[in-house]
């Protein structure tokens, strides 16, 4: 049979790489509800890109009780890491049509933050972990957006570290790094996914700074303290983070972001999410380097201090730009136990390219 991806969740990655794979004659279906769903399925999902707007008639299904898998189906998880949990939960037991169960399937994970691979773990045998990176945005239902050109966006597909021995690729992460790229998009297969995992949470933990009014230089220097406090987090928990600029194959530059084609400076899938009063996905980003400090005896006052703060302003439905930067650096310095903030002076390596999602 024919290998099929199912694409869970219709939100902007999920979505353009549902219609992207389509569109390059890889089969595909992708589950998505509410509006989303009823959008879909009414006119198709509207694709956006430098090179204008089309159409796409993706076959949708309004989750795992509506879809008929089979043995040769491979899992794109497309959900946001604070949703991993329980949509990985709702499609693990349902049946693949060969006496087997959706849980034997490959589950290709495109979270951000390290918590969605040891989740996926806890119900399917075979977790392949995926960087993106790309400058993607999410319109409205069934209408998605990505920047950046002639290629979509970035992926780094490959293994995790459990089992913690050397293991040859995954011929289902092989099979994906070759289809992402007929589908217009840089992929690269990597032996250990986690590491890019965490190189991009060194970014991502800025992502929080953009909720904030403030000064420019505040909140500059917020969010190079958030990094380096992450990267002193990550390597006593253990990480090692990868360095794109030896490891990296393509060339980044194929994918760069296109003046006037949609993309907002400062408004990456944090600031988005807040925009639309969805769930927030803070608590796996800065709460990452809040939980991984705490576990191994490291203090996080900045990255807790902007988990708290947005963690209440999530909690009251407030939009971005609600609250200011000072906020935070009160919250610093009441957490670190001084009277004011200091910064650090490591400046690590940035993500870049069509490192926005």
């Amino acid at each position: 049979m024919t290998r099929r991806y199912v694409v869970i969740g219709a939100g902007a990655v999920g979505g353009a790489l549902a219609a992207d794979l389509l569109l390059a004659g890889i089969p595909a279906v992708l589950s998505a509800r509410g509006a989303a769903l009823d959008a879909i399925r009414a006119r198709g999902l509207v694709r956006v890109t430098p090179a204008g707007r089309r159409t796409v008639p993706v076959p949708v299904v309004g989750g795992p009780a509506e879809t008929e898998l089979t043995p040769d189906d491979v899992l794109l998880l497309a959900t946001k890491a604070q949703d991993a949990q329980a949509t990985l939960a709702d499609w693990a037991w349902r049946p693949t049509g060969d006496g087997g169960l959706a849980a034997d399937l490959p589950v290709i994970t495109l979270q951000n933050g390290l918590d969605a691979e040891r989740v996926a773990a806890r119900w399917f045998g075979n977790v392949i972990g995926a960087t993106v990176l790309v400058p993607a945005r999410h319109l409205g239902p069934g209408e998605v957006l990505t920047a950046a050109a002639p290629r979509a966006g970035q992926l780094l597909v490959g293994g995790l570290p459990f089992p913690a021995r050397p293991a040859p690729p995954d011929p289902a992460a092989v099979a994906f790094v070759e289809d992402a790229d007929a589908a217009g998009w840089l992929a690269q297969g990597v032996p250990d996914a986690s590491r890019w995992k965490a190189w991009k949470l060194l970014h991502n933990v800025t992502n929080a700074v953009e909720l904030f009014t403030g000064a420019p230089e505040e909140l500059a220097a917020v969010g190079r303290r958030a990094t380096a406090e992450a990267r002193t987090v990550l390597t006593a928990a253990g990480h090692t983070v990868a360095d794109p600029e030896t490891e990296r194959t393509y060339d980044p530059a194929l994918a760069t972001i296109v003046p006037g084609s949609g993309h907002v400076q400062g408004q990456q899938s944090t600031w988005q999410s807040f925009e639309r009063g969805a769930s927030s996905e803070v608590d796996f980003l800065n709460g990452e380097i809040s939980l991984l400090g705490r576990l191994h005896g490291v203090p996080t006052p900045v990255n807790s201090a902007l988990q708290r703060v947005l963690g209440v302003s999530a909690s009251a439905g407030e939009k971005p730009g609600s609250r200011d930067i000072a906020e935070v650096l009160h919250t610093i310095a009441a957490l670190a136990g001084t009277s004011a903030p200091t910064e650090e002076n490591t400046t690590p390596t940035q993500p870049t390219g069509a490192a926005r999602s």
